[in-house]
């Protein structure tokens, strides 16, 4: 086996989702795979595209997106290494149903829709945890769809921020970093909210140093009082 396939082999084995694959199976399925390098900004798929494929991040972020009624962007998710992105055409065979976007640049292995169906029917485990992924982001599109609807700007983007913090925090002391490269904009795309709405937020609560930013990344540093304002408490 090549060098490029025993590095991809490697990678693969780290994801609970091809943890439970047989050495044949799994090697059918890596002969299968094929490894795409996107630039910064640059778009992998969009919205209504033929789907056909399961894609899973090696390394980088991808920004999830869908278009609204008028027009406006939203943010659904953010995607990094390990994550895999396109189930829901994966169990369908329909068209994709959001745009996927390099935020940075970032290495991407596409499985085949035809490769990867025969493993679901073989290996119940793998079916179930590809069930729970989308599972999950469905939760979590209910829960944006949720606080859009209810929440006032400081806790809805209170709340965005917590989110962002458990998927991609890093711990620094006390402090969390949010290790995504985010722009008002998108952040803003992200929680519903316009980028005004946004930089006015987070300069108020820079000032009671709640947040900081440091050039491309918010760091929460009093996430204790950041749940209570996703609380809607002020």
């Amino acid at each position: 086996m090549s060098e490029l396939n025993e590095s991809l082999r490697w990678e693969l084995k780290k994801n609970p989702l091809f943890q439970e694959l047989d050495a044949a199976t799994f090697d059918n399925l890596l002969r299968a795979a094929k490894p795409k390098v996107h630039k910064a900004r640059a778009p992998i798929f969009h919205e209504g595209d033929p789907g056909g494929s399961l894609l899973m991040v090696l390394s980088g972020q991808i920004k999830i997106s869908s278009l609204a009624a008028n027009g406006k962007e939203c943010v659904l998710a953010f995607m990094g290494a390990g994550d895999v992105i396109g189930e829901i055409t994966l169990l369908d065979g329909g068209a994709r149903t959001a745009t996927a976007q390099a935020i940075e640049a970032s290495r991407i292995l596409e499985l085949t829709r035809s490769a990867f169906i025969s493993v679901l029917e073989n290996n119940p485990p793998t079916a179930l945890k590809i069930i729970e992924i989308l599972c999950k982001r469905l939760r979590a599109t209910s829960e944006m769809v949720e606080d859009a609807a209810l929440l006032a700007a400081a806790p809805r983007l209170a709340r965005t921020l917590l989110r962002l913090a458990r998927s991609n925090g890093v711990k620094d002391g006390d402090a969390v970093i949010i290790d995504l490269a985010l722009s008002q904009a998108t952040l803003g795309a992200h929680a519903g909210l316009l980028r005004e709405s946004v930089n006015r937020q987070l300069r108020a609560w820079e000032s009671e140093e709640i947040v900081e930013r440091r050039n491309d990344r918010i760091i929460i540093l009093r996430d204790g009082v950041l749940n209570e304002i996703s609380e809607g408490g002020a």
